[in-house]
């Protein structure tokens, strides 16, 4: 019985760094929200809206076999998020494939000068994420991931 709540305490923290490593729109927005922190930002929230408005972008990349900032005719992303109502005065993208953990995606973007001025930046406040297994553009391993930020108009 000892040995096995040993074993039982020496595997719980294996599975709780998995859970918080697995790459969840939760997940995301606290590694994003905890870099933003250490430079005395305001936390981003997950809205619904943008949120729909990254799966739709997500759906339309798959469905025309693209990844890119801009589609094939030209339509921005943020097209999505005036489709889904939100009005807004500023707006970026990330984009990621083939991850399989959080820490690697967000801790990737922050090496990357434009994805780490979108997690950094003030004028955001709100985001949206999608999140597919695989490509939009055939077959691959890891998590392809969108992620909208937004200000809305006031």
């Amino acid at each position: 019985m000892k040995r096995l709540i040993v074993l039982l305490l020496l595997l719980m923290p294996a599975t709780a760094f998995a859970e918080t490593n697995e790459i969840t729109p939760e997940n995301i927005v606290a590694r994003m929200n905890a870099y933003r922190a250490d430079f005395g930002l305001a936390p981003l929230r997950l809205d619904e809206r943008v949120t729909l408005a990254a799966r739709d972008r997500m759906r339309d990349m798959e469905d025309s076999g693209y990844w890119s900032h801009e589609s094939p005719n030209g339509m921005s992303p943020f097209t999505w998020l005036t489709v889904r109502d939100y009005s807004f005065s500023a707006a970026a993208e990330n984009l990621a494939s083939g991850f399989e953990t959080v820490r690697f995606l967000v801790d990737s973007w922050m090496e990357s000068h434009g994805h780490r001025e979108n997690i950094l930046s003030p004028m955001y406040e709100d985001c949206g994420i999608a999140i597919i297994d695989g490509a939009t553009t055939g077959r691959a391993t890891g998590k392809s991931i969108v992620v909208l930020f937004g200000k809305r108009s006031r």
